[in-house]
């Protein structure tokens, strides 16, 4: 499997989610991050983990995340039952983001980066803070009856992280603390 390096190098939605969809069914079939997205860095990882399983539950919330305008064809329970999960994933995605979002910057600091190529640690964490912001826009913009736009916001969103963050930066991240030299080497 070959994710491509960033989104920009997809040329459709269908191959955004083809790329993500195979990093999802890998993770649900070994429980393993893909190669292409191991940093080498345990917590990193490890938190990265986490963000692939959230994608698998978003795309289990609802009946059909694609096919479906609006929820106006679900009776209330059913709304009902699918605002109730995205809240708690959007709650549980949300604490996430702050804590991994601050376990690498503060790797960033630690190792030196920062210090060294601060063009490179400001675009990654431009890149955090535009991610928290569309999670918060995507909690402000909740109603009953487009839990589903919002599902797919939440998913396009998480691809583009799984597909452009996670190849771009956060794996020059891990390369930066790999170095032989570094002082986070094999942290």
């Amino acid at each position: 499997m070959v994710l491509p390096n960033s989104v920009s190098s997809l040329s459709s939605i269908a191959e955004q989610d083809a790329a993500l969809d195979r990093v999802a069914v890998h993770w649900l079939t070994t429980g393993q991050l893909p190669p292409e997205l191991i940093t080498g860095h345990k917590l990193i990882d490890f938190e990265h983990r986490f963000l692939v399983a959230a994608i698998a539950n978003l795309r289990q919330v609802c009946i059909d995340l694609r096919g479906l305008p609006d929820c106006g064809t679900c009776d209330r329970q059913q709304r009902t039952g699918c605002e109730s999960q995205l809240v708690q994933l959007l709650g549980d995605l949300f604490a996430f983001i702050l804590d991994h979002f601050k376990t690498e910057e503060t790797i960033m600091r630690d190792s030196l980066l920062l210090m060294v190529d601060r063009d490179v640690c400001q675009a990654h964490m431009e890149d955090h803070a535009d991610i928290a912001a569309k999670v918060q826009e995507i909690v402000t913009s909740l109603d009953s009856q487009h839990i589903v736009s919002r599902l797919r916001e939440l998913d396009a969103l998480l691809t583009r992280w799984v597909t452009n963050h996670i190849q771009l930066h956060d794996m020059l991240l891990s390369r930066w603390i790999a170095r032989d030299d570094s002082l986070l080497k094999g942290v």
